[in-house]
């Protein structure tokens, strides 16, 4: 039997065990259609829409029974990552 090597070219320059399961993190995604785990581009609900500055004519969709409207639905293992994805306005409605 072969041992399976996975390289990420990840170089921990400290041993904080923190910081490398928060880097296995990175590499353990959540399915796409679980929206109950991890981090999910999912924006806001339609009744809010409006406030945030969605436009009335964006698509709705509904997720756990809230219609919602703008996101992409895309999972991100991290917190972080989902906060960079939403602050960048280019890369999803909403």
């Amino acid at each position: 039997m072969q041992k399976e090597e996975i390289v990420c070219g990840y170089v921990q320059r400290n041993r904080r065990m923190p910081d490398f399961r928060r880097h296995l993190n990175t590499h353990t995604r959540t399915f796409e259609d679980n929206a109950q785990r991890g981090w999910q581009c999912k924006r806001v609900l339609r009744s809010e829409g409006r406030k945030w500055g969605i436009a009335a004519d964006v698509p709705s969709y509904v997720l756990m029974d809230e219609e919602r409207v703008g996101g992409c639905l895309k999972t991100f293992s991290r917190k972080d990552a989902l906060k960079r994805h939403l602050d960048n306005s280019s890369l999803c409605v909403g």
